[in-house]
C-alpha cells in the first residue's frame, strides 16, 4: 500500500518535472526568437542613422553650393550690369564715330547742289567710269561686296596667332573705332569656339574645308573619302601660303598697277579639271582674301568679323547688337536658374 502510494507520487513528480522543461525550453526558443527580431531591429536601426548622418552631409554640402551658387548668380549679375553699360557706351560712340564720318560727306553734297550743279552730270561719269573698272574678284566677280566697304576707314585686322606671321594692317581714321574692333575680335575668339553662331570670326586666307570633303566624297563615295578630302585640303593650304607660287599677273588700268589672278594658272587649272569647282573657287577665294588684305607678300591669315547668315564681313553694329542681346540671354538664363 505504501509503496503504491510512492510510485503515485513519483510519477507525478515526473510529470510535473517534464512540464516545467517544456516550459522552460519554449521559453528559451522564444528569448531566443526575440532576441534574433532585437537584432536585425538594431542593425536597422544603425542603418537608418547611418542614412540620416550621410543625408545631413548632403544637406551641408547641398546648402553651401546654394550659398556660392548665389555669390556667383550675384557677382555674375553684376557683372553683366557693367557689361550692358559697357555695351551701351561703346554702341554710343560707334553711333558718334558714324555721325562723324557721314557729316562730311553731307556738307559736301549740300555744297555741290548749291555752289556747283554743273559738276552732277561729270561726276556721275566719273563714277561710271570706276565701275567699269576690271573686277579683282574671282573668276571676273567682284570680291568686295558693297558690304565690306562701309567699315574700311576704320578696319582693324588682328593677326592669326596660330600662323605666327605678321599681316599689313589698314590705317585707321578713328583710334576708338580701332581699339573697338580689336577688343571685339579678342572677344569674339572667346566664345566663337562654342559654334552655332551668327556673328562670329572669319579666318581670312583659309581655305574652305567643306568644298574638299564634298568634292572627294562625289569622287569616291566610300570611306576614303574623308583621308583623301584631308589629304587635299591640307595640300592646297600649304600650296596656298607658298611664296613661291604667285598665280597673279600685274596689269595696268587707266595707268594704275594692278594685280590680277590668273585664272588660268596651271595648277588652278589642273585643280578644276581633277576635283571640280568646289576645291578651285575655294582656292581662289583664299587668295583673293590674302590680296584684300595685304597677305600676299608671306601668305598669312588674318581674324575677320563676319556676318555668318548673311555672308559678308560684319559690322560693328551688328557686332555689338549681337553681343548684346548674348548678354540679355544670360541674364534671362541667371534669373530662372536664380528661381529654381
Amino acid at each position: 500500500m505504501a509503496e503504491g502510494m510512492a510510485m503515485a507520487r513519483a510519477g507525478s513528480l515526473v510529470s510535473k518535472l517534464e512540464s516545467k522543461i517544456c516550459y522552460h525550453r519554449d521559453a528559451a526558443l522564444e528569448y531566443m526568437e526575440i532576441k534574433a527580431v532585437v537584432g536585425e531591429v538594431m542593425e536597422e536601426k544603425e542603418m537608418l542613422q547611418q542614412d540620416y548622418r550621410a543625408l545631413k552631409d548632403e544637406l551641408e554640402e547641398a546648402k553651401k553650393t546654394i550659398v556660392e551658387v548665389n555669390k556667383e548668380l550675384a557677382a555674375g549679375s553684376a557683372e553683366t550690369s557693367l557689361s550692358k553699360k559697357e555695351l551701351e557706351l561703346v554702341k554710343k560712340k560707334l553711333q558718334d564715330w558714324e555721325a562723324k564720318q557721314n557729316l562730311p560727306e553731307l556738307l559736301n553734297c549740300s555744297a555741290s547742289e548749291h555752289v556747283q550743279p554743273s559738276n552732277s552730270k561729270q561726276g556721275q561719269k566719273r563714277s561710271m567710269r570706276h565701275q567699269e573698272v576690271p573686277s579683282q574678284g574671282p573668276l571676273g566677280i567682284d570680291a568686295h561686296k558693297p558690304d565690306l566697304a562701309e567699315e574700311r576707314p576704320g578696319s582693324m585686322l588682328v593677326n592669326n596667332p596660330i600662323v605666327g606671321q605678321t599681316s599689313v594692317v589698314p590705317p585707321s581714321t578713328d583710334d576708338d573705332v580701332v581699339a573697338l574692333r580689336e577688343h571685339l575680335i579678342k572677344q569674339f575668339l572667346e566664345i566663337d569656339k562654342y559654334g552655332g553662331r551668327i556673328i562670329g570670326i572669319k579666318e581670312m586666307g583659309k581655305l574652305n574645308v567643306k568644298a574638299f570633303e564634298i568634292a572627294c566624297a562625289e569622287k569616291f563615295r566610300t570611306t576614303k573619302a574623308a583621308d583623301a578630302s584631308s589629304k587635299l585640303y591640307s595640300l592646297w593650304q600649304q600650296r596656298i601660303t607658298d611664296v613661291s607660287w604667285n598665280p597673279f599677273n600685274m596689269v595696268t588700268v587707266e595707268g594704275n598697277h594692278q594685280e590680277v589672278l590668273n585664272v588660268n594658272d596651271d595648277k588652278l587649272q589642273e585643280l578644276k579639271k581633277e576635283w571640280g569647282e568646289g576645291p578651285y573657287k575655294a582656292v581662289i577665294n583664299a587668295l583673293m582674301e590674302m590680296k584684300e588684305y595685304n597677305c600676299l607678300g608671306d601668305r598669312s591669315t588674318v581674324y575677320e568679323l563676319w556676318n555668318y547668315r548673311a555672308d559678308r564681313k560684319a559690322t560693328l553694329t551688328e557686332c555689338t547688337e549681337y553681343m548684346a542681346d548674348r548678354v540679355q540671354e544670360l541674364t534671362v538664363v541667371k534669373r530662372r536658374k536664380t528661381r529654381r
